[in-house]
Formats: structure tokens, C-alpha cells, sequence
């Protein structure tokens, strides 16, 4: 395990989870779809922060932390940036 969690992008730089659709961790908001990269972030962060999302938070906290995440994003501002802030916050 590494001291911070990483996000990388998935096809240039090796990862120990992928964070992408479809898996888990992947971000239902998509951009052109919902709005800017920057909107759909946030909506992933409103979203994640959800009572009825508890489960996939918790999970997060306990399966990500230190842990390089890969997705497509990367190095552009990505959900993983949110999943990020919550593990490391702790």
C-alpha cells in the first residue's frame, strides 16, 4: 500500500484498481450528457455523498485508500479526484 491514494490513466500507467465504467467505482454522470467535465464531477461528489449511497462511500473508505486508481480521465480532472479526497481525508 502507498502513504496517498493515485489516479492514473489506465492505458499509460499501471494501476491496482479500476475506477471506470462499468465498474463500481465508475461515474454515472457523463460528460456531454450531463455537462462540462467539471459539472459531472460535482454531480458525482453530490451523488457519492448521497444517505442511499452510504454503502459504495464506506466501501471506498475501506478499499481505495492507498491504492493507485486507474481510469480514462487521468491526467485531465476526473471522479477519481473525489474518490481521492474521501479516502485520503481520513
Amino acid at each position: 500500500m502507498h502513504d496517498k491514494t493515485t489516479v492514473v490513466h489506465n492505458k499509460k500507467t499501471p494501476y491496482e484498481i479500476y475506477i471506470g465504467r462499468p465498474s463500481k467505482w465508475g461515474n454515472p454522470f457523463k460528460v456531454g450528457i450531463h455537462g462540462k467535465r467539471g459539472e459531472c464531477i460535482e454531480l458525482y461528489r453530490d451523488w457519492i455523498h448521497q444517505p442511499k449511497q452510504k454503502e459504495l462511500f464506506d466501501a471506498a473508505q475501506k478499499e481505495l485508500k492507498g491504492k493507485v486508481l486507474g481510469c480514462w480521465c487521468s491526467p485531465n480532472p476526473c471522479h477519481g479526484d473525489v474518490l481521492k479526497e474521501i479516502v485520503d481525508s481520513l
